[in-house]
């Protein structure tokens, strides 16, 4: 098991929601659910960083789920993108919005419904980075180095670099150390901070984390890239949501998403979904999972 870093902070508020999501069964969760009143829908947006214009992003995008289903939406961000899934899966969240293998997760242990699944991006899904000054120049410099993922469910920040890293011969535990850092811009601060000698983030965040300063280009550098994620973002949503809901936003979110450039360059849209997806369009996240030794049941 990967220690949480003690030196990075998590989400509490994030904590505190699903921690109070998951507190009860989820048997009694699904009721209260189905009993809630058939104009209210509950939207979870996985955890990203801290940065309060992402965070307006997410709620951009909680005003189109609203706009789409016709209902009123209230926005939760659980503290780590399993507890996303633990969500939708005890009732406690009606749709989501999931990481490629946090859905394929959900997918494979029959905990969501997935009703939207974008193509896969030609781009790397992350960027691996390192202090110029380290010495560390690529990904096969990183043996005997400590490294922050991000999240067990996250895909750009855990699961795409950790492959990576997987195929220049170095093995988790072994060849190099790692923990989880909570957050991308705690993976990133960690590193500026000389706490971690490797950090891997989304390479959709990246130049934000330049321009915001975060980053000094002249002091820390991309040592590695990864493969594209092989499979888009995904919209899920619980067992029990009713059959009108699930068609509104079928019909009507792809399009608000697609138009809105900030949503669909966070999420890294192209394309257009497919809807009611088969577990065959996540196959190749599986690969990927067995190839660095995971199987996406033992995230339970």
């Amino acid at each position: 098991m990967h220690a949480r870093a003690g030196i990075i902070a998590t989400s509490f508020i994030g904590l505190l929601a699903i921690g109070a999501l998951a507190g009860c069964s989820g048997d009694a969760n699904a009721a209260g659910a189905d009993n809630k009143s058939s104009t209210e829908l509950v939207f979870a947006t996985p955890p990203g960083t801290d940065d309060p214009d992402e965070q307006a992003i997410m709620a951009d995008l909680a005003t189109m789920v609203g706009d789409a289903s016709g209902r009123t939406v209230t926005n939760l961000q659980p503290a780590d993108y399993l507890g996303v899934v633990e969500a939708v899966r005890n009732g406690s969240v009606d749709i989501a919005v999931l990481s490629q293998f946090s859905a394929a997760l959900a997918y494979k242990t029959d905990s969501v419904d997935p009703l939207l699944v974008w193509p896969a991006s030609t781009e790397p899904a992350s960027f691996c980075l390192a202090r110029k000054d380290s010495g560390i120049q690529s990904a096969a410099d990183v043996k005997g180095k400590q490294v922050a993922f991000i999240d067990p469910g996250s895909t750009t920040g855990y699961f795409m670099p950790k492959s990576l890293l997987a195929k220049a011969g170095l093995t988790d535990g072994t060849d190099y150390k790692s923990t989880f850092a909570g957050s991308h811009d705690s993976a990133i601060l960690a590193l500026a901070n000389g706490n971690v000698d490797v950090a891997c983030t989304a390479r959709q965040l990246y130049p934000t984390f330049v321009q915001k300063g975060v980053i000094k280009e002249d002091e820390i550098g991309i040592i590695a890239k990864s493969d594209p994620i092989p499979v888009g973002i995904s919209i899920v949503v619980r067992k029990g949501l009713d059959n009108e809901a699930r068609e509104a936003l079928k019909a009507k979110l792809p399009a608000l998403m697609t138009g809105n450039e900030k949503v669909s360059k966070t999420f890294g849209i192209t394309g257009e979904p497919t809807a009611d997806p088969e577990f065959s369009t996540y196959a190749p996240l599986v690969d990927v999972a067995e190839s660095i030794g995971v199987d996406l049941q033992d995230l339970r």
